[in-house]
């Protein structure tokens, strides 16, 4: 098919609403159907009113790195220049045995920060100048599936040492990407070492999620519609809705979750094994609307040895997007994955309990004024990339051409399928499109 008459996207997330915008630009009919009643998924907004004011906090994702190149041409496609987009603040603290200390954001840092030891700054630097060169690409990960072959925590603890491997690798994968270093390959801790330093990240006014309201705009869009079944039909794709509707396409994406995918997806389609195996971190968080500024004035994660119950506290007046009313704060309390695992079930009073109490011990003073709160929840919050998932994508993407029409009709697209960040949805999306108008 040059150009598909109709496509029915299932998920309104960036993967769904991106490839959704690149196959309506090339001339196809698509229909997004979106079984929640507002565009971004796991990328969306938590809204919080008290009175007359409006908290928007974040429900995932919080911002676009100037490494995501698809996400940011995404962005200035639907009307969001420069000026739309506010640059965040990237300094941090970690917490370790009771003791705060700055987080090393650039190399400099690195090399001055007494959480390191001489001897693991040498080796930092060793492994930065192999990476500058052979540095693996955020943006195609399973590019470097020959790397795939231990997790980042043991790669760090014998190439750098156990310090790095304790003391900063928690902060940045276990607390920023929610993906444990013990169960994350390797090559997404040197991805993240070789693309961080020198990075910026930004974020539009009102939150991530404006982006997403700009591209649905456009779209021919249906929310609190559930899809429930996907079937081949001779030369097309039946799609059934939980209302009992029954839309017929040319081809369908599915744009979501693995669980999605294994949900949907033909029992005998190439991709549902995959979709089944596919692991994801639980993620779990309070979101809180304060009287007043909240008491740290940067985002704090705790570090050291053994398991922590918090990846970490930001308090969103701070990121300057327009997200917390004026003289007002907000404070999001974000669950540790094995933590948020525990937390998945439990009544949401029961949520708020437990993490307001472990961010008052984090910052070892209480939080003030509550006017709100709010306990979002993903039981698939950001895939794991576990060691030998990307020798896995990498196969996958070397089969696709070759695949049959009617497999070809229906096509699972998401961050678990590229890389755990909004650029992995983006890139996946457009690729997805892409085969579809060259088949």
């Amino acid at each position: 098919m040059a150009v598909p008459r109709r496509v029915v996207v299932v998920g309104a997330g960036p993967a769904g609403l991106t490839a959704a915008r690149a196959l309506t630009t090339a001339g196809a009919g698509v229909t997004v159907l979106e079984r929640d009643a507002a565009p971004g998924g796991r990328s969306g907004v938590d809204e919080l009113r008290v009175g007359d004011e409006v908290w928007r906090f974040d429900r995932g994702a919080e911002f676009v790195a100037s490494f995501y190149k698809a996400t940011r041409y995404l962005a200035r496609q639907v009307g969001l220049g420069r000026n739309d987009l506010v640059r965040l603040p990237v300094d941090s603290r970690v917490v370790i045995d009771g003791q705060r200390y700055e987080l090393p954001a650039t190399v400099r840092a690195l090399m001055r920060t007494p959480l390191l030891s001489t001897r693991s700054k040498r080796h930092l630097m060793t492994l930065g100048t192999r990476l500058a060169t052979h540095a693996p690409d955020w943006r195609r990960l399973d590019a470097a599936a020959d790397l795939d072959d231990t997790d980042a925590a043991a790669y760090f603890t014998d190439t750098v040492g156990r310090d790095y491997a304790e003391r900063i690798l928690p902060v940045t994968m276990d607390a920023l990407m929610l993906s444990p270093a013990a169960r994350t390959s390797r090559v997404l801790g040197m991805a993240q070492f070789a693309a961080a330093p020198g990075a910026t990240l930004h974020c539009p006014r009102g939150g991530i999620a404006t982006l997403w309201d700009a591209v649905a705009g456009a779209l021919d869009v249906r929310y609190d519609t559930t899809v429930v079944a996907v079937r081949p039909d001779g030369d097309g794709v039946r799609v059934e809705t939980a209302d009992g509707d029954t839309l017929a396409a040319d081809a369908v994406l599915i744009a979501g979750p693995p669980a999605l995918a294994a949900a949907l997806l033909p029992d005998k389609h190439p991709d549902r094994e995959l979709a089944e195996d596919a692991r994801s971190s639980p993620a779990v968080a309070l979101h809180l609307a304060l009287a007043d500024a909240a008491p740290l004035r940067r985002p704090t994660a705790p570090a050291g040895p053994g398991r922590h119950p918090l990846a970490g506290v930001e308090p969103l007046e701070l990121r300057g997007t327009g997200q917390v009313p004026d003289g007002r704060g907000g404070l999001t309390v974000c669950a540790a994955p094995h933590l948020g695992a525990e937390l998945l079930d439990e009544p949401d009073r029961a949520v708020r309990t437990m993490l307001l109490a472990e961010a008052e011990r984090l910052l070892g003073e209480p939080l003030g004024d509550i006017l709100g709160w709010s306990v979002v929840r993903h039981a698939e919050g950001v895939p794991l990339f576990t060691v030998g998932w990307l020798r896995r994508l990498r196969a996958r993407a070397a089969a696709l051409p070759g695949r049959t029409d009617e497999d070809a009709r229906i096509q699972p697209i998401g961050d678990w399928l590229g890389s755990p960040s909004l650029e992995g949805a983006v890139r996946t999306a457009l690729r997805a499109s892409a085969l579809l108008l060259r088949r």
